[in-house]
């Protein structure tokens, strides 16, 4: 009887950190572990003593890939708090920001994260060496994402036009990006038509989802925060429905 362990500290291409344990007898899996965490940030301590005004600006910096939305959240936040709605084409242009960083990010976690483990290769740069056409979209894909994100957020990492009310500047003309972005959708649809021939495996989660719900738009900005068993409440009563760990 042989028994085998592999333990991985580190994991790359995941959300946050990961580690891998592995236990083996005989040829055969006993135990397989796939833990996902992430260390203490500390960000509740640096906004003690902070000025109202300053979350926006230091919860960007939480993450270079998706910072709208803890800057949005912190907004959104306050603003409950002080009673203020933001409405009209400032709402417009906070959708379109929230809008751009969906794009890069998700185009980074496909073409970059996902895609080489589904396909076999090590990382993006190997997997450019036999699917070159498809980093390339992947790539192009991303950076239209980042332009939006600039025009509306003053730049594409940790944007820093965002405001409580709004945004401190109203950006330019944004006519030139139109171009870009409809590219951006033709490659969108190519990615959706190349990722839905990959081989997934048939994998049944016995946890419940969950996740935002607008009657009219997609739910990134606002709406009700709805569960897969059908129940659902508002954002307000979150710590009332869901413990954190």
């Amino acid at each position: 009887m042989t028994h085998k362990t592999i333990r991985v500290g580190g994991l790359t291409r995941v959300e946050g950190e990961g580690a891998l344990l592995v236990r083996a007898r005989d040829g055969r899996i006993t135990d397989l572990q796939l833990k996902i965490y992430e260390p203490p940030r500390f960000f509740e301590a640096l906004l003690r003593g902070r000025a109202f005004t300053e979350p926006p600006d230091i919860t960007a910096r939480i993450c270079g890939i998706c910072p709208v939305a803890y800057q949005m959240s912190a907004c959104q936040a306050l603003e409950s708090a002080c009673g203020v709605t933001v409405e009209g084409a400032l709402r417009d242009l906070r959708l379109l920001l929230y809008y751009g960083e969906w794009i890069e990010s998700h185009a980074l976690h496909i073409y970059l994260l996902h895609a080489p483990d589904f396909l076999g290769y090590p990382s993006g740069v190997a997997m450019a060496a036999d699917h070159r056409p498809a980093v390339e979209r992947g790539l192009a894909l991303k950076k239209a994402g980042n332009e939006l994100v600039a025009a509306v957020g003053g730049r594409a990492i940790h944007p820093v036009n965002v405001r409580l009310g709004g945004f401190y500047r109203a950006p330019a003309d944004l006519t030139p990006l139109a171009g870009r972005l409809r590219q951006a959708l033709r490659a969108a649809l190519d990615t959706v038509e190349w990722v839905s021939g990959f081989d997934f495996p048939d994998v049944e989660h016995d946890y419940r989802f969950l996740a935002l719900r607008h009657p009219a738009e997609y739910a990134i900005l606002s709406g009700d925060v709805a569960v897969s068993d059908g129940t659902a409440f508002p954002v307000c009563d979150w710590p009332r429905h869901v413990v954190e760990e």
